[in-house]
């Protein structure tokens, strides 16, 4: 059985015994890290087996939100999923880096939640005359896509014809 993302933190400590020598340190029982994954897969199906946002488990449900006064950065809502039949939380609101907006043409970047590091990313598409989305990294789901037009000051939430926006992505189970 492998651990994924930070769903559960592998300890050594003794029952009661702070802090111990190191000879007297025990293993990871492998019973207990199997129950664990167990539990995380009955849960998963729970919700219909697959990867995707838990619906109405938080208020907005990582939804991929504008700035007021819009920038040229974007806000996901905390929320919980399941990646990979795993649970994933994000706890806050929590803002992304902020784009580089294309040079030429227009481009769509990935906004991912992705389970290994418990984060939040944007991953960059590839700028064309008809771009697409990047495809999310294993083990991470897809937010939003953000399509982004050359000399942009923004990105909005509805599409104005000028700046940035977002196009919600997100799968529900």
């Amino acid at each position: 059985m492998a651990i994924k993302g930070n769903a559960y933190i592998k300890t050594t400590w003794a029952f009661e015994e702070r802090p111990v020598a190191s000879s007297k340190l025990n293993t990871w029982d492998d019973r207990v890290e199997a129950a664990l994954e167990l539990i995380h897969f009955l849960l998963a199906h729970a919700w219909g087996g697959g990867d995707g946002v838990v619906r109405h488990a938080s208020t907005n449900d990582l939804r991929v939100d504008a700035h007021a006064p819009a920038d040229l950065s974007v806000t996901v809502n905390p929320g919980y999923a399941f990646i990979a039949k795993t649970p994933y939380k994000l706890a806050a609101a929590t803002p992304t880096a902020t784009v580089t907006p294309p040079s030429s043409q227009p481009r769509i970047d990935l906004v991912q939640a992705r389970l290994a590091t418990w984060d939040i990313s944007i991953k960059q598409g590839t700028p064309a005359a008809s771009p697409t989305a990047p495809t999310p990294d294993t083990d991470a789901i897809p937010l939003a896509h953000l399509y982004l037009r050359p000399a942009m000051t923004s990105i909005k939430s509805t599409d104005d014809a000028t700046n940035g926006y977002i196009i919600d992505a997100r799968t529900f189970l």
